[in-house]
């Protein structure tokens, strides 16, 4: 047991400086692109940005719909580094990419008309090839993360986002139109999909089809599909449901504080699927020998998240204020809701990491199918009656509910943490209120008076 618990934690310093790449790499990585939004949102409408949150939305749910867990397999499978396997997870991936193409063209009229949006006739098919570079993407990053060379991979992701950045930006100043938006997320798609084989010896790279391999991918994959259905949903049902229920242009400004709530998730998210699923999954620990072996660590970053979490939302209008003109004021109590409710999903989502890691994705499914529930519920309602600030209080609802399936799930498996979450929990609620009045004294903020005046308004 002693050597297992090693396996995870140790060499403490091998871990911290994985995180530290990670982190390092990916606050780069997002400083690059919320500096791209910022600069598209100067150069270009609202609406547009709403349009284009409509698009990538959609393209996501394509590739999340047909996720049958190629990575993930990848990266749980013992026999994940031999070529044929891989080769064989590469050549699922690379037909999967060809059927959504196909899907992509078949689906634009009833999308279009289901939207009563004609551009979509020519932005969705324009889109569309995504998936088929995509699917030719290498194996390389599963393989990289398979065997922790974080630094790597994380350099090559921060490569990539910064040459998104220029391209996305250099397309905007040249046509200041909807092309920019879609030709920039073609490009910066297309290039590093050619570099990733680069990352791994590009000669090794061939189609297979090993049934064996087959069987343990489509095993595997059947909870990753559902996994991935019910988290695309429970993700993304509002901005599918935002973008006919209110105007493009309140879609653009939602977009906006919704990107800076999701770099904090996609960090964590991040932090999950490189270090603690597949140490988790080469761990031989289960039940309560791994929550000892993680509860120091999850309390320290539990206890960070806390802190600095507190603070972002004490000064998160004020921030919108300062980086945008005044067409997207209302992002800035928007962003403060959403904060929130982000506490919850980064405890889940070191719980989802830890499910994937013992090989139990149904529950991961089972608590994004909770979130679900209850948007799908009460958003449309609570939209209509109380408007769009209080509807998004439903987000903060429900990502609190699905923490709480997964921490039931956990309990029943012998790795709860409520003890170690009610202590973060109430030390965070502290914080922001701390936090809240002391820039208000110091000048940076309106204080929690500023707050009552925004929550006043409604945006419809």
């Amino acid at each position: 047991m002693i050597a297992a618990v090693r396996g995870i934690l140790h060499p403490r310093q091998a871990i911290f400086g994985a995180a530290g790449w990670v982190t390092a790499t990916y606050v780069a990585q997002q400083a690059l692109r919320l500096g791209s939004n910022i600069i598209l949102a100067w150069l270009l409408a609202p609406a547009l940005l709403g349009t284009m949150l409509l698009i990538n939305t959609l393209r996501t749910g394509g590739e999340l719909l047909t996720d049958i867990g190629v990575g993930q397999s990848i990266v749980n499978h013992p026999r994940g580094n031999e070529p044929n396997f891989y080769n064989t997870a590469w050549t699922i991936q690379i037909v999967r990419g060809l059927l959504l193409f196909v899907l992509a063209m078949l689906l634009t009229a009833p999308i279009a008309h289901g939207y009563d949006n004609p551009e979509l006739l020519l932005l969705l098919p324009a889109v569309a090839p995504i998936f088929i570079i995509t699917g030719l993407t290498s194996p390389a990053r599963f393989l990289l993360q398979k065997q922790l060379a974080v630094r790597k991979l994380a350099l090559f992701d921060l490569a990539s986002a910064g040459f998104g950045t220029l391209v996305q930006i250099g397309f905007a100043l040249y046509m200041p139109t909807i092309w920019a938006l879609i030709w920039g997320l073609l490009v910066s798609t297309a290039i590093p999909a050619v570099a990733s084989f680069f990352l791994i010896d590009w000669r090794s790279h061939r189609l297979a089809w090993e049934r064996e391999a087959v069987r343990a991918i489509v095993h595997f994959g059947k909870w990753i599909f559902l996994a991935s259905l019910v988290y695309f949903l429970a993700m993304n049902f509002d901005r599918l449901y935002f973008a006919d229920a209110i105007p493009l242009t309140l879609l653009g400004i939602y977009g906006i504080a919704r990107t800076f709530s999701d770099t904090i998730m996609q960090l964590f998210q991040r932090l999950g699927s490189l270090l603690i699923f597949p140490r988790v999954s080469a761990s031989a620990l289960r039940g309560r020998d791994l929550q000892r072996a993680i509860g120091p660590m999850r309390l320290l970053v539990l206890a960070s998240v806390s802190v600095s979490l507190a603070f972002g939302i004490a000064i998160a209008d004020e921030l919108i204020y300062l980086l945008y003109d005044d067409r997207y004021r209302a992002a800035g109590f928007f962003l403060t809701v959403l904060l929130v409710g982000t506490w919850f999903g980064i405890a889940a989502t070191m719980a989802d990491a830890t499910m994937m890691g013992i090989g139990k994705p149904a529950n991961v499914a089972l608590s994004n199918g909770v979130k679900l529930g209850v948007i799908v519920a009460a958003l449309p309602w609570v939209l209509t009656h109380y408007g769009i600030n209080a509807a998004l209080v439903v987000f903060v609802l429900a990502e609190a509910l699905r923490y709480a399936m997964l921490t039931w799930r956990q309990r029943s498996l012998g790795l709860s943490f409520i003890r170690q979450d009610v202590l973060m929990l109430a030390i965070f609620v502290g914080l922001i209120f701390l936090f809240r009045e002391a820039t208000a004294l110091l000048g940076f903020t309106d204080g929690m008076a500023g707050w009552q005046v925004l929550a006043s308004v409604s945006h419809l």
